[in-house]
């Protein structure tokens, strides 16, 4: 089964065509969406390392990955996001909800 064929867990269609955010010309995008995927690497490796039940890091991860769809439509919210969630981690308070 090809690429195009295979679906999302939301059910959506996955797009396999670049869009400007995927592709972004403004050198200054490109650079926030480089930081926010370093950042984001960072925090999974954070969340890996928690000494905390499987299920805390199961709920942390899923909190990453809402940061991650949102860097797609919403970067700015995505780095105001994923700053709050490693505020928390520094504070020695994982963002639980």
């Amino acid at each position: 089964m090809g690429r195009g064929s295979e679906r999302r867990i939301d059910d959506r269609p996955d797009v396999t065509s670049a869009t400007p955010a995927e592709a972004p010309d403004d050198p200054e995008v490109a650079a926030l969406y480089a930081l926010v995927a370093e950042r984001l690497k960072q925090a999974h490796a954070r969340v890996h390392a928690l000494n905390v039940s499987v299920d805390a890091k199961t709920a942390l991860t899923r909190q990453l990955l809402i940061v991650t769809e949102t860097a797609k439509r919403d970067l700015p919210e995505a780095a105001r996001r994923l700053s709050r969630f490693v505020h928390d981690l520094d504070e020695g308070h994982p963002p639980l909800d």
